[in-house]
C-alpha cells in the first residue's frame, strides 16, 4: 500500500520489562559475580566456570578462525580505522583581548563494550565500537558477550586480540550491563558503556545511565529510502529486505514522488509477500517532489537514509536528521560493516540530538584560560555581572587580581 502520510517510529516501551531488569540489577549490586553466574545459567542455560576469559582461551579460539574470515577482519579493520583517524580532533586554541584560551581532548579512561551474541556473533560490532575507542585513546576496554557453551566465539576473539582488550567477560544480558556498571569481584566498573542489544540490555542501560555514561537506548533497526526513476526496483526492495533482517520490529520505509518506481517496488514487495510468512512491515510514501521526501525524511529521523537519487551531494545537503546516510548505488548495508561510518546508531527519533558512534563518544573537551593580561573593559564586565548574579566574592576575587 502506498501511504500519503508520513509513518511514525514507534519506539519500544521499556516498561513491560523494567520491574524485571531492576530485580537484575539489583542482584548484580547486591550478589556480585555469584548473581552473574546464576543468572547466566537462568537465562542464557550456560554453567560459567569463569566470568573473564584468560588470554589463552583467546587465542584458543582466535587460532581456530579460518583465514579467510581473519583477512576480512584486517581489510575492513583498516578502513574503519582510517574512517575514525580522519576524524579525530585536534588540541585547539586561540586567544582575544589578553587571554589565552581552547580545548584539549582526554580520552575517556575505562569503556564496556556490550556486544550481543548467543546463537549468532557479532564481530562487526565490537570493531564498531572498539576501533573509535582504540583511536581515541582509550586506556582500558573492557567486553562483555554471551558466550556459547562458556566458550568466545573464535572471531570475536580475534578482534578482542587486536584490540588489546583489558578483559572479555563472557557474560550477557541486562546483569552484563549492571556488572560493568556497578562492577563485582572479577567484572571492572567502567566510566562508560556502549552497544546495542535488547529490550533487556536497553532497560539496564537506561536504570544505569544516572552512575555511569552510555551511548544511547538503541531500539530496531531503522531504514529510509528515497529514490527517484534513475534507481533500480529490485535494488530497492533487495535493501529494504537487507536490514528487516534485524527483525520484525524494523521500521522500513521508501519515499518517492515517481508513481512508476513506487508502484513497481509495492508489486515487487507484494509478490514476495504471497506465500511468505515473513513479518516484515513496509511503508511505501508519495512525496511531492526530492524536497518534500528529503523532508519527510527529517521528520522520521531514522537511523539509516539511503539517497539513491542522482544528486545525492545536493540532496545531502537538506539532511538534518539521520545516523548514516548511503550515497547514491551505496547500499545501506555496507556501511553495517566496511564502509567507515558506525553501525551504532541513533534510534527511536534519537538522531534529532545525537549521531552515531566516533572517536567523540570517547573523548572529552577539557576547556582552559590563560588570563594573564585582560583588557579593562572584559575585567569591569565580568565584575559587574558577577555583582548583578549576586556573587560579590567572585568579584572580588576578578577585581583584586587585575585592578
Amino acid at each position: 500500500m502506498i501511504f500519503r502520510d508520513v509513518p511514525q517510529i514507534r519506539p519500544n516501551s521499556l516498561d513491560p520489562v523494567m520491574d524485571k531488569v531492576k530485580e537484575i540489577v539489583n542482584q548484580v549490586i547486591v550478589r556480585g559475580d555469584d548473581a552473574l553466574i546464576e543468572l547466566t545459567s537462568k537465562f542464557d542455560k550456560v554453567k560459567l566456570i569463569n566470568l573473564n576469559a584468560t588470554i589463552d582461551e583467546l587465542r584458543e579460539a582466535s587460532d581456530s578462525l579460518s583465514e579467510d574470515v581473519k583477512i576480512s577482519i584486517d581489510r575492513i579493520w583498516d578502513q574503519l580505522k582510517n574512517f575514525h583517524d580522519s576524524v579525530k580532533p585536534p588540541n585547539i586554541g586561540g586567544g582575544r583581548d589578553g587571554i589565552y584560551f581552547g580545548i584539549i581532548w582526554r580520552a575517556i579512561e575505562k569503556v564496556g563494550i556490550y556486544v550481543p551474541g548467543g546463537l549468532k556473533s557479532y564481530p562487526s560490532t565490537l570493531m564498531m565500537a572498539g576501533i573509535p575507542a582504540k583511536v581515541a585513546g582509550v586506556s582500558e576496554i573492557y567486553v562483555c558477550s554471551p558466550s556459547r557453551n562458556g566458550k568466545v566465539d573464535p572471531a570475536l576473539a580475534y578482534v578482542a586480540l587486536k584490540l588489546g582488550v583489558k578483559s572479555m567477560y563472557k557474560v550477557g544480558g541486562a546483569q552484563a550491563i549492571a556488572a560493568m556498571a556497578f562492577g563485582t569481584k572479577t567484572v571492572t566498573k567502567v566510566d562508560k558503556i556502549v552497544g546495542p542489544g535488547n529490550l533487556f540490555v536497553q532497560a539496564a542501560k537506561f536504570l544505569v545511565s544516572d552512575k555511569v555514561g552510555i551511548d544511547g537506548i538503541e531500539g530496531p533497526t531503522e531504514l529510509v529510502i528515497i529514490a527517484d526513476d534513475s534507481a533500480k526496483p529490485e535494488l530497492i526492495v533487495k535493501d529494504l529486505m537487507a536490514q528487516g533482517e534485524h527483525g520484525p520490529s524494523t521500521f522500513l520505509v521508501f519515499i518517492s514522488w515517481n508513481d512508476s518506481l513506487l508502484e513497481k517496488v509495492n508489486g515487487i514487495l507484494e509478490s514476495l509477500s504471497k506465500g511468505n510468512s515473513s513479518d516484515m512491515n513496509f511503508y511505501l510514501v508519495k512525496a511531492k517532489d526530492q524536497a518534500d521526501a528529503v523532508d519527510i525524511a527529517n521528520r522520521i529521523s531514522p537511523e539509516h537514509l539511503s539517497l539513491y537519487v542522482r544528486n545525492p551531494r545536493e540532496l545531502l545537503s537538506l539532511v538534518r536528521n539521520t545516523g548514516a546516510v548511503s550515497m547514491g548505488y551505496t547500499p545501506p548495508a555496507i556501511i553495517d560493516y566496511a564502509a567507515g561510518p558506525n553501525h551504532i546508531l541513533p534510534t527511536n527519533g534519537w538522531s534529532r540530538f545525537r549521531g552515531g558512534i566516533t572517536v567523540y563518544d570517547f573523548l572529552k573537551p577539557i576547556m582552559y584560560a590563560d588570563a594573564m593580561s585582560p583588557s579593562k573593559d572584559l575585567v569591569r564586565a565580568s565584575i559587574t555581572l558577577a555583582k548583578y548574579e549576586g556573587f560579590q566574592i567572585h568579584g572580588e576575587s576578578i577585581g583584586e587580581r587585575y585592578e
